[in-house]
């Protein structure tokens, strides 16, 4: 999702919770309760690596069993057998001396009982000068345990009737103004913001007119207008974020699921950079590089070029604000390998997870097509029905108030998969999950001794693998984009756009 949009319906969350790096368990015994047109959050957890942990930020009734997890089991879709005949045809010259080798060696160990010069295939029962190549018994590597991250935030939404306008919640705020990006048909509004007396935080979506005075973009003037639909949005910027680690929640999505219009999404977002609040975006989003080039000097706000240290920042050093979407949900009623998803295995209603990041690539495959040699990520793995999102690669970003558009202006990119859902995943909760490695080069008790140099991202739908984005794919680009060590804060909507499938909300909220 891009960093300046945003649409919504009704939502539901019951807790939240978030690990660094561990990523808290979701309660067997929570209730669930299908909510039609709510988007339902039922918990949310967030997990670190980390040594200090203000309580502060854990919910009290989160069970002790949910303060530590450790990273998901990756399962991939298996690769293609090979049948024996086209085995036959790829064996090669080489293997077949291996052959001839292994044979003569039997042969020589049958008939002579002397100490062979060379290694023996398989260990023989007089002795040898050297060990066999096939000892007959060996000693296993020692097995490193995995990592495990602590609970460092998590919020339960059990406490009905939680007042989330601006100054009233320590850990959020649901913002109350117009979104006018991404063609947003709808007006945020804080009182469809709420924790119900089930132990859920809802984000409600109505049909409600509200008129406001807005810009026109393309006029340049200031006009009134009315949006018709009204929805929420809740943010913890400036209050929440973190760097790194596991973060989880339980949700149900609102709507139905052959029914387009609505934008749920769960993600995250840089916390230089506000959402809605487009000017704050600027030549920030979403930006992800330490590396000063030509294009970082004029196109990155604070870049890696900048030699003079003020505000708290240091030279030497790019910074932004990356965007992680945990997913985003598009309802509606075209299948894969139809319609505008003629070339692609996933069809709606689908989820796409991404990672938003700048610079961007050059060249870059077109809209609806497959990328092209070289013209797109490595070291990306996706999981069991997935594809690779080719309706979206991300987006050129150009400023009415730049003065030498050729040098500011600039790419940024969507790395991310589609994964195909069903009607099951609409008004039911499951559990979506980010995992989120910085990149590290010192071998630390924290991470195990395990060096990440380049970072990775992960996603996981109910523990199912969805997709993996290596730091090295984007390192091995040479644009400067890496995976982001930004601090980030967490956003929780649902979005009403025409840009975001078929608009058909009124079947639904009318």
């Amino acid at each position: 999702m891009k960093a300046h949009k945003r649409y919504n319906t009704s939502s539901k969350s019951k807790h939240i919770n978030f690990h660094a790096p561990t990523m808290r368990k979701i309660h067997n015994n929570r209730r669930r309760r299908p909510l039609s047109i709510q988007i339902v959050y039922t918990l949310l957890t967030i997990y670190s690596i980390t040594n200090v942990i203000n309580a502060s930020w854990i919910d009290p009734d989160t069970p002790l069993s949910a303060r530590t997890t450790i990273p998901a089991t990756i399962k991939v879709p298996p690769p293609q057998k090979t049948s024996a005949k086209t085995k036959h045809l790829l064996r090669t010259a080489e293997d077949l001396a291996k052959d001839h080798a292994t044979k003569a060696a039997l042969y020589r160990k049958k008939h002579h009982h002397e100490p062979s010069p060379t290694p023996t295939y398989f260990p023989t029962f007089d002795p040898t000068s050297t060990p066999s190549e096939a000892p007959s018994s060996t000693t296993p590597p020692p097995t490193i345990p995995p990592r495990k991250y602590e609970l460092v935030f998590s919020d339960e939404f059990n406490i009905p009737h939680r007042n989330f306008h601006d100054g009233s919640d320590p850990r959020w705020t649901a913002i109350n103004k117009n979104d006018y990006t991404n063609d947003a048909q709808h007006y945020y509004d804080a009182n469809n913001v709420y924790t119900d007396t089930s132990g859920n935080l809802v984000i409600k979506s109505e049909s409600a007119d509200t008129t406001i005075i807005g810009f026109n973009d393309v006029k340049y003037k200031k006009e009134r207008v009315t949006k018709h639909f009204k929805s929420g949005m809740l943010q913890s910027w400036n209050k929440f974020c973190f760097t790194g680690g596991i973060m989880e929640a339980e949700i149900s999505l609102p709507g139905k699921h052959n029914i387009g219009g609505l934008w749920p999404a769960f993600w995250m977002l840089g916390n230089l950079a506000r959402h809605t609040y487009v000017g704050s975006s600027e030549h920030v989003w979403p930006w992800s590089s330490s590396v000063c080039t030509e294009k970082s000097k004029t196109a990155q706000l604070i870049s890696a070029c900048d030699r003079v240290e003020h505000y708290g920042m240091h030279t030497g050093v790019g910074r932004g604000a990356p965007e992680i979407d945990v997913f985003e949900v598009q309802a509606g009623n075209t299948p894969a390998n139809t319609g505008e998803f003629i070339k692609m295995p996933v069809g709606q209603p689908f989820l796409s997870s991404s990672y938003q990041v700048a610079p961007g690539l050059l060249p870059r495959p077109g809209p609806g097509w497959w990328p092209g040699p070289g013209q797109w990520y490595n070291n990306l793995t996706g999981g069991m029905n997935t594809s690779l999102n080719i309706a979206f690669y991300g987006t050129y970003n150009a400023f009415r108030d730049d003065v030498n558009p050729a040098q500011q202006d600039y790419w940024s990119d969507a790395i991310s998969y589609n994964r195909q859902l069903n009607s099951s995943h609409f008004g039911k909760f499951h559990r979506y999950r980010v995992e989120w490695e910085l990149p590290d080069t010192e071998l630390t008790e924290e991470n195990n001794y395990t060096q990440t140099e380049f970072g990775y991202i992960r996603w996981f739908v109910d523990d199912e693998f969805i997709l993996e984005i290596k730091g090295e794919g984007l390192n091995a680009t040479g644009t400067g984009a890496e995976i982001s060590s930004e601090p980030m804060y967490m956003l929780l909507n649902t979005a009403i756009s025409s840009q975001w499938g078929e608009l058909l909300i009124s079947l639904i909220l009318f």
